[in-house]
């Protein structure tokens, strides 16, 4: 008898230093069985100028697509041949591989949309037609793609991702000055520019702080050259999650000036140690997350709001304990990744179930026949 295989778990993911990269990887990594062969795809899009990932190896199952700036049906032509015709689960993110899957199909597939931001939702109405599946990790992102297509809502699904659980005694920082952690890609959008203005307001104020500015992107050189000057920007990259979860012991405070995140696992991993978080509210689904007991939340652009809550901490240095201590905690109780991939796989796992019936195949038979008469009329007679 002809043993079975399993079915397939494919993952989209992007070659790009950053938290989408690190969500998929940490999933898979913490997977609770072998149930699916898993392969990953990793969009590479040349003709952006990124900081691409350094810790993907390579083989048979994890596979770079390199494309250029071209007609997206240009490129769904290349990458649809390295979707197979097995059964199982996709799991998108981008435009590139749900158009593909749009142009092409794959009928044995459940189609699982991740939705990290509010920049992605426009293709959850998009590829509504095809996407089976809707995964948030931001309370707020859930309740507006639910608002934007209110008769799928029980196809909505509203689960954080979480990271390792950390176990150490912190050294609390009681009398030094404050450690302060970026840690996000060196990009406009992650608000780096906005960390020497909050440095300068600390400065009129007589605050002392050392910064460490985590990783790497296309604005690192750039950032460098802007804090030439001042003497309390360090820069690390670390090389291992091991390596940047180090870095965090031995900081106070993660502070993201962000205009546009979901659930950053970096501002998880932060927590995890016990920093403490200052961010701009970038998504109002952050503020279930950090919590007045855990840190501050500030309106986007608001330097010398974020200037206040670091003196805050420095000079309370009590509260700066509490709320260490909180971030662990929340992170133990609410984000371990062992327990929040147990819940992403199950609803996987429960794919069969979850598979749409549709006419999803009719848009591809038109497009490829609509220059007969009869495909005409039937296509029409359909749509009305």
């Amino acid at each position: 008898m002809k043993i079975q295989s399993k079915p397939e778990l494919l993952v989209f993911s992007i070659y790009l230093m950053g938290g989408g990269a690190s969500f998929h990887r940490n999933m898979i990594n913490n997977r609770p069985d072998d149930f699916f062969d898993i392969t990953c795809i990793y969009l590479n899009p040349l003709h952006w100028n990124a900081k691409r990932s350094d810790d993907v190896i390579l083989d048979e199952n994890n596979i770079i697509f390199d494309f250029l700036e071209e007609p997206i049906n240009d490129v769904s032509s290349r990458l649809e041949k390295l979707i197979s015709e097995r059964e199982g689960v996709v799991i998108t993110n981008f435009d590139t591989e749900l158009a593909t899957l749009d142009n092409y199909g794959r009928q044995k597939k459940t189609i699982f949309f991740i939705c990290q931001d509010d920049a992605y939702i426009y293709l959850a109405k998009k590829y509504d037609h095809i996407i089976d599946v809707i995964i948030t990790h931001n309370i707020a992102v859930y309740e507006d793609i639910c608002k934007l297509l209110p008769n799928r809502k029980k196809d909505i699904h509203f689960i954080p991702h979480g990271v390792t659980v950390q176990s150490f005694d912190r050294n609390h920082n009681l009398h030094n000055k404050l450690r302060l952690v970026f840690l996000a890609r060196h990009v406009k959008l992650k608000g780096i520019y906005d960390l020497p203005k909050i440095d300068d307001e600390l400065r009129k104020r007589n605050i002392d702080v050392e910064w460490f500015i985590c990783g790497d992107g296309e604005e690192k050189q750039n950032f460098i050259n802007e804090v030439q000057s001042k003497d309390n920007f360090n820069f690390l990259v670390p090389q291992t999650t091991e390596d940047l979860i180090e870095a965090l012991k031995t900081s106070d405070v993660y502070v993201l000036p962000s205009s546009l995140d979901g659930l950053p696992v970096s501002l998880l991993e932060s927590m995890s140690v016990g920093c403490v978080p200052v961010v701009y509210n970038f998504s109002e689904g952050i503020k279930k997350v950090i919590t007045s007991d855990i840190g501050f939340v500030v309106g986007k652009g608001d330097v010398i709001a974020m200037a206040d809550k670091i003196e805050f901490l420095s000079k309370n240095r009590n509260e700066l304990k509490k709320r260490s201590i909180s971030c662990s905690a929340k992170i133990s109780q609410e984000f371990d990744i062992k327990k929040q991939s147990a819940l992403y796989f199950r609803l996987y796992k429960n794919y069969k179930k979850l598979k749409k019936r549709r006419f999803a195949n009719l848009k591809r038979i038109v497009k490829k026949y609509f220059d007969y008469k009869f495909v005409k009329i039937v296509y029409h007679f359909v749509k009305e």
